[in-house]
């Protein structure tokens, strides 16, 4: 398995994590009105459990899964793979700093990033996955 990947997993797996905790806070709070700012925790259980573990997690396995180059052992430009990681959870953690209103406009610039990782993933597997239908078996 790529270390992207390894990282990628790790990552979503940390996010669930958050997303569970933050979720279980938010049901004990429901039942038993532990403190009402807990409710303010919503989005980040939100964008933890999709973005950071859901879609992370998707992106990380076809990272590893997808197939390689046929000419070569390689998965593409790999600090261009790093930047998608990065953009992806840089994204995450702007959302969640704009649903805690931590820093101005930070909410665009989150999916804004974390669109472009989505993109970048794209772009490092449509060679990948277009040279396989070019190839005669």
């Amino acid at each position: 398995m790529p270390l992207i990947s390894r990282w990628m997993i790790r990552l979503s797996l940390v996010y669930l994590l958050l997303g569970l905790t933050a979720g279980s806070l938010m049901l004990i709070n429901k039942a038993w009105m532990v403190h009402p700012l807990l409710w303010a925790a919503l989005p980040a259980h939100i964008e933890w459990m999709i973005f950071g573990w859901i879609i992370q997690f998707t992106l990380g396995t076809a990272y590893w899964i997808l197939p390689r180059f046929l000419d070569s052992k390689s998965r593409g430009n790999e600090p261009m793979a790093w930047t998608m990681l990065l953009s992806l959870n840089l994204g995450i953690w702007f959302i969640i700093a704009d649903g805690f209103s931590l820093i101005p406009y930070a909410g665009l610039s989150g999916r804004v990033l974390e669109t472009l990782g989505v993109v970048l993933f794209a772009l490092l597997h449509w060679k990948r996955i277009v040279t396989y239908g070019d190839h005669e078996h």
